[in-house]
């Protein structure tokens, strides 16, 4: 794809092209720029100080409108910081320098003078055509030239042919010089974005894990540049940085003809083009693609491949066993089977519908004092009552189903949070008002409203349910005295 004209050396892309002159003004054309203005100004004050004080120039206005603008291309360029335009304010520096040659007085410089004058005039401008664009630069010389030929001529009174045939000539010889360093320099940034393009799509582009390192011959070492996925390659540690890991795997990945890290150093011509490996660490073995990326800096790329064959069911195999140790270490008695029966015993008795009188703290201590000791001891409940004794007309069997699944819930919960639950009991006129506090509010309503068995009874038991952000609060229905027999048609 062609990015640029060959004749004006522009990118085609308008902003390709803008980033392109950002860059080298930042880079380039903003320090030289600096300096240039800082040496204007300051010897053109000293020589408008040197006019004023001591001796009195003939040229000294020029001095004076260079000092000017200098002073507005600071403010323009520095100050507002304009750096779109610096180019055309190098430029004009170029062309302000080749006016200087006016500003040399005849009669009180000697030729050699002359010739030392010229030189540095042309040593500055010799820099801004270097940095210059080409087609500034073709401007600077073309106007630099004519500067010169012009005031030449105008001094001596008479043409020299040949100080403008070599003038041309070396004009052109210039030009090529710029023509071809401008169009590498816009081929390298061109090559820059590719690379860095690639470096963000690296991890898109290449979908398996993979590392990227480099030599360091000074400090005779290996880094680690970038990488994807390093945890899946075998060998991998987790107690060290990525960048140790990396070499350890180096050393530790073996060939038939040594390690990975010999066949790096030693046979650079043998990865040149890209190679497949199989390669073995720790009894494992596996496949690895590898190449040299970058030869100059020694730059490689390791991608895993897979396992070999033979060893890809050993390995899934194992993974499952570990899957398997860690559920059984994380469910020491089977949680499962204990909510089987649970669930059991509330379906049995779901639709048992008899109100009994009861002592309601005693039926609660009972479920909570199972829960602990027989499901889970490691659970805290915490339950607090003002009074000692506090009766209840209910359903008794739909009552008990009610707080198996409310413990249930909190088992849940607790068992992942490590909370302590606090359960707060009061009697307010004739219902009594239960309380829960002490754990993730919002995921407890969430499983209470899922619950089917809650769903099923709530209606009998419950005359309010209210859920807050610190505590959950149920308040139960107390039936008037007496013995009822329901049973659901």
């Amino acid at each position: 794809m062609k990015f640029f004209n060959d004749f004006q050396l522009k990118f085609q892309e308008k902003e390709l092209e803008e980033k392109y002159q950002i860059e080298k003004a930042n880079e380039i054309k903003k320090p030289v720029f600096q300096f240039i203005l800082f040496l204007s100004f300051c010897s053109n004050i000293i020589v408008l100080a040197l006019h004023f004080f001591d001796k009195p120039s003939e040229t000294w206005y020029i001095n004076l409108i260079l000092t000017i603008l200098a002073v507005i291309q600071i403010i323009f360029i520095l100050i507002l910081k304009q750096l779109q335009y610096i180019q055309i304010a190098l430029t004009f520096s170029s062309i302000a320098i080749g006016i200087l040659q006016l500003n040399v007085d005849p009669l009180n410089t000697t030729q050699t003078e002359f010739y030392t004058y010229g030189c540095l005039f042309m040593q500055f401008q010799a820099v801004l055509f270097m940095i210059s664009s080409f087609n500034h630069a073709f401007i600077q010389l073309i106007c630099s030239l004519a500067i010169r030929t012009s005031i030449t001529t105008v001094y001596s009174n008479r043409p020299d042919y040949l100080s403008i045939f070599v003038g041309l000539f070396g004009c052109i010889l210039i030009l090529i010089t710029i023509y071809v360093r401008d169009k590498n320099e816009r081929r390298y940034f061109i090559q820059n974005l590719k690379e860095n393009n690639l470096k963000k799509l690296g991890k898109f582009l290449i979908n398996k894990p993979y590392l990227k390192i480099q030599f360091f011959e000074d400090e005779q070492i290996f880094k680690l540049l970038s990488q994807s996925q390093i945890n899946n390659f075998p060998g991998y540690n987790q107690q060290i940085c990525n960048g140790c890991n990396a070499r350890n795997m180096l050393r530790n990945y073996l060939l038939e003809n040594g390690m990975l890290e010999q066949i790096l150093l030693n046979q650079p011509d043998f990865i040149k083009f890209g190679c497949t490996l199989m390669v073995k660490c720790e009894k494992i073995k596996f496949l690895i693609k590898l190449c040299l990326i970058d030869p100059q800096h020694r730059q490689y790329l390791i991608i895993f491949q897979e396992y070999h064959q033979k060893i890809v069911k050993v390995l899934q195999q194992e993974k499952e066993q570990n899957k398997l140790k860690d559920f059984l270490k994380q469910n020491q008695v089977y949680y499962h089977q204990k909510v089987f029966n649970l669930g059991a015993f509330s379906v049995l008795l779901l639709n048992n519908q008899v109100i009994k009188r009861f002592e309601f703290k005693q039926l609660l201590f009972k479920i909570v004092r199972i829960y602990q000791s027989r499901f889970f001891p490691n659970i805290e409940i915490e339950i607090q009552a003002k009074d000692t004794q506090i009766y209840i007309c209910q359903y008794l069997h739909q009552l008990r189903i009610f707080f198996i699944q409310v413990f249930e819930i909190i088992s849940e919960i607790t068992l992942q949070d490590k909370e302590k639950v606090q359960v707060i009991i009061n009697q307010s006129l004739n219902n009594i008002e239960f309380n829960i506090e002490g754990l993730n509010q919002k995921l407890f309503e969430q499983k209470f409203c899922e619950n089917y068995f809650v769903n099923r009874i709530k209606s009998l038991l419950l005359d309010d349910c209210q859920f807050s952000e610190t505590k959950t609060t149920f308040v139960f229905i107390n039936y008037p005295l007496g013995t009822y027999y329901y049973k659901n048609q």
